[in-house]
């Protein structure tokens, strides 16, 4: 092709706006990366002062938040710094080939034109030396970009390197902090991360269902359903289902009025069709997940809904229908704007991250193995929050943020129903009839650090301190043990037995049996049973606990626990 003399004076304008483009986004890269390699959060005078704050008094919740959220601004800018990084180097070798490419066009067509022109003797020796000299450099400078671009990204410290979280290892702690639940809010099945600990003190125990003792209010349920109460603010969220109609319920946790009822299964795309399961099931068993902004609720065909806190429906869609044996029966998880689902079917097996707000799926990550029945539990391990789902064969944990794989490990196989229960230091899964594990994660994959098969819950999942590891199975019998080894500390026997899981709170452990009573214990090392206390109906759901008072589920009825 041939161009005019001002398309060649177009090309070598060009030129150098690509070349200085690529110095300027090489000179950015290099100083983001020397930020990256020698800027540290944790020396921070005013994070190291609230670190100290939350030593002296872990379970001031005030103190927590501000920890959790110095330590997601440290993730997020980490990650931000990494993201610009290898977006750079595209756009570094990006601008070294249009840099050489408008090189060659100009100087190219600069010379063919001259070819056809008579020689023009005053071309001196210096022109044509500066010729060359320009082809060495462009030749030179596309070399360089190219090596930079993919030479500094291999430089990047990785994730577990990097922000690991606002506790040290060489102190010999957690890498990272845990959640700590405060006294208000109990967001997810089980809890904050859906581990069995709830924040707050001053739990009631002592009532009779039968003749109003410590029950504040009682209302009936409008549908069936064995989903647990969770809790923001001063509502109380669970649903229900009859038939092909499912439903999602917001109540006042202060005075038991209900405030609004949202269908799961009435608008665009829903499926009204209604699967077989257990029969002790049903289609409203998965526990919703709530927050800040928003409620969502999952059934067992795969309807998933998310409403706003005044009842307006946000967004809804239908997963598919999870083809299961027992029937879909996974509990939702949020982890600060991000909805955590454990879908499970025998023709796709994954777990898939939404955004709470908007509903667009931002990464589904394919398992292996067979359908379970547990549910996800937030873990913290390396820095990186993570989704771990105890599955069969394989016990496997994916980052919250990307739903990459962290690790993986075998476990169990059995019919698995129990939801992990984590702490800073291990995941325990378990299996009925078969084992339970104590899992340790750490950067290079995981390891089993300890296991026992004398009890081995098949229902009610565990939960877990830094120091403790409490059950309750199938068969009526509780235990406790020491969480970093098998050793037993105490164990005891019930007449009815438990599917709903344990929960610390308080100082107590709260163990509720298929028939409604609770058996209240200290959390400590030597067994002492504090009281033992009936609602006066059947349960299977796992109680919520808010500001000093306890919600559980009945058959039929949803109670308060209160003292005041």
């Amino acid at each position: 092709m041939k161009f005019s003399e001002n398309q060649i004076r177009l090309f070598r304008n060009l030129s150098v706006v690509s070349g200085i483009f690529t110095m300027v986004i090489a000179f950015t890269m290099i100083m983001s990366l020397i930020q990256l390699k020698t800027s540290d959060p944790l020396e921070d005078p005013a994070l190291k002062s609230i670190i100290e704050q939350f030593d002296k008094d872990p379970e001031n919740a005030d103190i927590a938040e501000n920890v959790r959220s110095l330590d997601l601004i440290a993730r997020k800018a980490y990650f931000a710094a990494r993201w610009q990084l290898e977006t750079g180097s595209y756009l570094l070798l990006a601008g070294a080939i249009l840099f050489v490419v408008f090189q060659w066009l100009s100087t190219g067509q600069e010379k063919s034109a001259r070819g056809k022109l008579p020689p023009k003797p005053q071309i001196t020796e210096e022109k044509e030396r500066s010729k060359k000299y320009l082809i060495v450099f462009s030749s030179v400078f596309f070399i360089l970009a190219v090596i930079s671009s993919f030479a500094l990204r291999p430089l990047l410290p990785a994730p577990g390197e990097a922000k690991k979280g606002i506790r040290s290892e060489e102190t010999g702690k957690a890498s990272a902090v845990l959640p700590v639940p405060d006294g208000i809010n109990y967001p997810n099945f089980r809890g904050e991360g859906s581990r069995g600990i709830a924040g707050g003190e001053g739990y009631p125990t002592d009532w009779d269902g039968n003749t109003g003792k410590n029950i504040k209010w009682k209302v009936p349920v409008p549908k069936f359903g064995k989903s647990s109460p969770v809790i923001w603010g001063d509502k109380l969220f669970l649903t229900g289902a009859e038939g092909s109609v499912f439903e999602v319920y917001c109540y006042d946790k202060n005075t038991g009025d209900l405030l609004w009822t949202g269908t799961g299964s009435d608008f665009p795309g829903a499926s009204k069709d209604v699967p077989e399961t257990d029969e002790e099931s049903g289609m409203a068993i998965q526990t919703p997940a709530v927050n800040k902004d928003a409620v969502c609720a999952i059934f067992a065909n795969g309807n998933l809904v998310a409403y706003d806190h005044n009842g307006n429906l946000l967004w809804a869609k239908n997963l598919g229908m999870p083809e299961h044996t027992y029937g879909y029966t996974s509990s939702l998880l949020i982890y600060n704007d991000i909805l955590l689902v454990q879908y499970d079917s025998e023709l796709r097996l994954s777990v898939i991250g939404f955004d709470v707000k908007s509903g667009k799926q931002l990464w589904e990550t394919s398992r292996r193995g067979k359908p379970v029945n547990s549910s996800p539990a937030l873990g913290m391990f390396n820095g990186i929050p993570q989704v771990i789902i105890n599955g069969s064969p394989e016990v496997t944990a994916f980052d919250v943020m990307t739903g990459k794989e962290l690790w993986t490990i075998n476990g169990v196989v059995n019919d698995v129903a129990v939801s992990p229960a984590v702490n800073n230091n291990f995941v325990y899964v378990s299996a009925n009839y078969e084992a339970l594990l104590a899992i340790k994660p750490d950067k290079s994959g995981a390891t089993v650090g300890w296991s026992d098969n004398t009890y081995t819950p098949d229902v009610s999942s565990p939960a877990a301190t830094d120091e403790f590891l409490f059950i309750s199975d199938g068969t009526g019998a509780i235990a406790c043990y020491k969480a970093d080894s098998k050793e037993k500390l105490w164990e005891n026997y019930f007449n009815s037995s438990f599917y709903a899981s344990p929960i610390v709170a308080g100082g107590m452990v709260y163990f509720l049996d298929r028939d409604g009573v609770m058996h209240v214990v200290k959390a400590s090392a030597t067994y002492e049973l504090v009281s033992e206390s009936s609602i006066g109906e059947d349960t299977d759901s796992t109680p919520a606990f808010s500001e000093k008072r306890i919600y559980i589920r009945g058959e039929k009825n949803l109670y308060c626990i209160s003292a005041d």
